[in-house]
């Protein structure tokens, strides 16, 4: 018989205290096969079955109930362990956001960052990835959170997710159906400056019908750049996270365009030489609120 794993026991307290393995999965932020199979391996471990099925329904049996206090018991160990080390971890940290990431998760990750570890003190830089990897480079950054970034040697790249990213326009553009580059070819665009992934994304979007934008106005801002688009300066390509909530209020509208606008990769960016233990923590919180929000696809 083996022992346990925590994530068993995650798994098998959650699923008897929700009554349903799909809520347990809901809480851990997991699929509902992961938290099946976690739970089969914990009677496997255990030695006979903890559940009694009727139809959807779980029903525990009275070993489940006599297990839960002890399961109970190591969750609060643990808890109260991590609790202890995450006092332990203190000190400033540099570190760099892309703007559109920012603008939709960076307050709920700072959130988390200050409950879990209030002894770390962020200290952010905010813009767009071209314009914040010579500071990675040259030391001014611990660690950096960037869209598409150009692979340099000494550096560690890890793959966050994709964020999506769309054509936006003020809800006063007239602008029903599927929109083309030949469509928007005369419409007042707002882009980043040249050498940024959204300046890429207008060009290439626009050069697949061998077209070149009309009217380009630059904007070095992706959160001032949204605010032009929403007052109706022109149209742009916006993080689709970035500008749900102008959305959802009615004073955006996400068009719908063919070719339709690629998603772009989120990379964690830090030396090869590893991070600080308050690196460490700051990537914890961003992993863990991006699954809560959703946000990456």
């Amino acid at each position: 018989m083996n022992r346990p794993t925590l994530q068993q026991i995650e798994a098998f307290f959650w699923t008897a205290t929700l009554g349903s393995v799909q809520k347990a999965a809901d809480r851990l932020s997991l699929s509902q096969p992961a938290v099946s199979l976690r739970l089969k391996e914990f009677e496997s471990n255990i030695g006979g079955p903890l559940f009694e099925r009727s139809g959807r329904k779980l029903y525990p049996t009275q070993r489940t109930r006599e297990l839960l206090r002890g399961a109970h018991n190591v969750l609060d160990a643990v808890d109260q362990l991590s609790s202890t080390a995450s006092t332990n971890i203190a000190g400033v940290l540099k570190v760099g956001f892309a703007e559109g990431f920012a603008m939709a998760c960076l307050p709920r990750i700072i959130e988390r960052l200050h409950k879990t570890y209030p002894d770390i003190h962020p200290e952010l830089t905010v813009a767009t990835s071209s314009s914040i990897e010579p500071a990675l480079q040259n030391s001014r950054l611990d660690l950096a959170f960037l869209v598409e970034p150009h692979e340099i040697e000494g550096f560690t790249y890890v793959y966050l997710g994709l964020q999506p990213t769309a054509w936006v326009a003020s809800t006063s553009f007239d602008l029903s159906g599927v929109v083309t580059p030949n469509t928007l070819a005369r419409i007042r665009i707002i882009a980043n400056q040249p050498g940024t992934i959204g300046y890429r994304q207008v060009v290439r979007w626009f050069a697949s019908d061998g077209l070149n934008p009309a009217q380009l106005d630059i904007c070095s801002s992706v959160a001032i750049q949204a605010k032009l688009i929403e007052a109706g300066t022109g149209v742009g390509i916006m993080p689709v996270p970035m500008i749900e909530e102008a959305v959802t209020a009615g004073r955006l509208r996400i068009l719908e365009t063919f070719p339709p606008v690629q998603p772009v990769a989120i990379f964690l960016v830090h030396r090869s030489d590893g991070l600080t233990a308050a690196g460490r923590a700051l990537v914890e919180c961003v992993n863990e609120t991006l699954i809560e929000m959703q946000f990456l696809v």
